[in-house]
């Protein structure tokens, strides 16, 4: 259950580390700087694959809560039945 725990903890570091570069990359630039085209397309890929590897990190994260929660459900049921 721990490893499901950290699992869900690093993938929400991995969202809003992903999804604050995404944001800062919309924030206007002041002076020169701000004046260009803006960034090309390849620059935001690295903060989409952030956003999806952390969403499915989370995902796989409960999937694993979940069958640990089952699995001492079971081993208690079990116990229970053999005395």
């Amino acid at each position: 259950m721990k490893r499901g725990v950290l699992s869900v903890i690093f993938s929400f570091f991995i969202i809003g580390i992903s999804s604050y570069k995404l944001w800062s990359l919309y924030q206007p630039r002041v002076g020169p700087v701000g004046d260009g085209d803006g960034y090309p397309d390849y620059a935001y890929t690295s903060m989409y694959i952030g956003i999806i590897l952390g969403i499915c990190c989370l995902i796989l994260g409960i999937i694993h809560i979940i069958v640990e929660k089952m699995k001492i459900n079971e081993q208690s049921n079990k116990n229970k039945r053999q005395q």
